[in-house]
């Protein structure tokens, strides 16, 4: 997704960002990109949902972590990570796609803890273009803000 399509989604759904460039000059402090609906939970760390990820499932949390992988094709699923721990995000419903240019970035996520499915195919692109297999823990989000 090119910078000003980024910023055009950022426009539509926060009036806030309809004036704001989609990148600064270099050297200046980087926008955050604000995708999907906007984080209200409270922070939950990301190796603290690993090691109890039962305690989790099917509750919405918001985590963060380093952008660790994209989807090459459409932006729809990320890789991130902590020192500790690490998962696999997928965008709910394609409603919106992370730039394909974020790995290193740090990502906020906000969504719901499920379950992995080996033969979802969002998970075996995953495996496919890391050419590892997607972490155990798996966040569908609803929200997402990149720094």
């Amino acid at each position: 997704m090119s910078p000003e399509a980024v910023a055009k989604d950022r426009s539509a759904s926060d009036p806030a960002a309809k004036d704001a460039p989609a990148s600064k000059a270099a050297g200046a402090a980087a926008a955050t990109t604000r995708l999907g609906d906007p984080i209200t939970e409270h922070p939950v760390a990301l190796s603290e949902i690993a090691k109890h990820p039962g305690a989790y499932e099917d509750k919405v949390v918001a985590t963060t972590g380093t952008v660790t992988a994209v989807c090459q094709s459409m932006g729809c699923w990320m890789e991130i990570k902590d020192s500790a721990s690490e998962a696999h995000v997928k965008l709910a419903g394609h409603k919106f796609f992370v730039p394909k240019s974020s790995s290193g970035h740090t990502a906020r996520v906000q969504g719901k803890v499920i379950k992995v499915d080996p033969t979802d195919e969002c998970v075996q692109e995953a495996a496919e273009q890391t050419g590892k297999p997607i972490a155990k823990l798996q966040l569908v989000a609803t929200g997402v803000e990149l720094d």
